[in-house]
């Protein structure tokens, strides 16, 4: 009988809100990691419909001229529009979607499979999980942590910030919620928590 799919658990929250940091915890414990923002960067760089796709919708001016996909010009577009974002997720939502579920089918390695999304919810991506943990931390806590990660200003993060889904709607539809404005050490401890009911009540035995 073939293996059956691996649950699937999503890690989502805002910017800031210590998403890779919870992943790499998992990852500590051998759990197997997919990061939804690597799967997008390698279709976007190697595939060429998607590249085709996007350069029909905004435009030659996002590649280089040495025909390479340029991030941050892309970003000011779809983070300066609602519309222009959606139009982005379009292409790559469905397709990551599909990257994800061809992992999952392959033979475990791990009781289930951690999939680190910040759109979660508003790619539709919930639909194929099996569980969602959501972090959550203050919002002063993750403009310091971007600012401090990423060199933006003050403004340029809280733009970001409120472009994201709502926290208080997202941990509403979430089946777990990690409070993160303390230490990596205490982030460990929660995440160790959770591995365990994770085992428990999502893999719980599977058949082969």
């Amino acid at each position: 009988m073939p293996n059956e799919p691996v649950p699937l658990v999503g890690v989502t929250g805002g910017i800031g809100s210590g998403k890779t940091a919870a992943c790499r915890c998992f990852g500590e414990l051998g759990r197997t990691i997919l990061f939804a923002d690597d799967i997008a960067r390698d279709l976007a760089d190697r595939d060429p419909k998607v590249r085709e796709e996007i350069r029909r919708e905004f435009g030659p001016q996002v590649f280089t001229p040495e025909g390479n996909l340029s991030r941050d010009a892309l970003a000011r577009i779809v983070f300066g529009s609602a519309g222009r974002l959606r139009a982005l997720n379009a292409i790559m939502h469905p397709r990551v979607i599909a990257a994800v579920e061809k992992v999952r089918r392959s033979p475990p390695s791990s009781p289930y499979i951690i999939v680190e999304a910040a759109l979660v919810y508003e790619s539709g991506l919930d639909a194929a999980l099996n569980a969602v943990i959501v972090l959550r931390a203050s919002e002063e806590t993750r403009i310091r942590r971007v600012m401090q990660r990423d060199g933006m200003d003050r403004q340029q993060v809280i733009a970001r910030v409120h472009a994201q889904m709502n926290p208080d709607r997202a941990a509403r539809r979430a089946d777990f919620v990690v409070h993160n404005d303390g230490s990596v050490e205490e982030l460990r401890e929660r995440v160790m928590f959770l591995d365990r009911l994770l085992v428990l009540h999502v893999a719980g035995p599977r058949k082969s």
